[in-house]
């Protein structure tokens, strides 16, 4: 019985693991050409792929802000970007410039209150019963650019990751 218990237990954990995956070059080079978030370590903090039809993926922003990418087809940069709940698709030029510009509202929105991690002091007495959230996420890896221009010569790559490895994101 103790043997089953602890083989539970280790399942248990390596289910509530978050495992991290590559993200699709096509988005990386989507967000950094066309979006004209280069380099893309300074506004995103984090990337999750939305189980959705179309495929889609919840960009998380170092603001607290987030945006999602919807892939359209087969087409070369055939996508949607939806801000506020509007969406710009990205094969129309003026789209492009209205997403873009968008983009640069959310980014520079004010800070969410208690971003940060700062809990609000607790001046009653007794537990309120709520809790403050479950899941962990991990961090935008960084990486490097594959060629192009050379705007990113005065950052260096994180200690714990080669430079030459694709940025990893969680996708569940």
């Amino acid at each position: 019985m103790d043997k089953l218990r602890k083989y539970i237990r280790k399942e248990i954990q390596t289910l509530h693991e978050q495992k991290s995956y590559p993200v699709p070059l096509e988005l990386m080079d989507l967000m950094k050409d066309e979006l004209e978030m280069r380099p893309l370590k300074r506004y995103v903090n984090n990337i999750k792929a939305v189980n959705s039809i179309p495929p889609s993926y919840k960009i998380f922003l170092h603001n607290g802000q987030d945006f999602d990418i919807i892939y359209l087809g087969d087409q070369l940069n055939n996508f949607k970007v939806r801000i506020s709940d509007k969406e710009y698709d990205l094969l129309i030029l003026d789209d492009k410039n209205l997403a873009i510009d968008a983009l640069n509202r959310l980014l520079t929105a004010p800070l969410p209150p208690n971003f940060g991690g700062e809990e609000p002091t607790d001046t009653g007495t007794g537990n309120t019963g709520g809790t403050t959230g479950g899941g962990s996420t991990t961090g935008f890896g960084g990486g490097g650019d594959e060629g192009g221009e050379d705007d990113d010569a005065g950052m260096e790559p994180d200690e714990d990751e080669p430079a030459d490895t694709e940025p990893e994101s969680d996708m569940i």
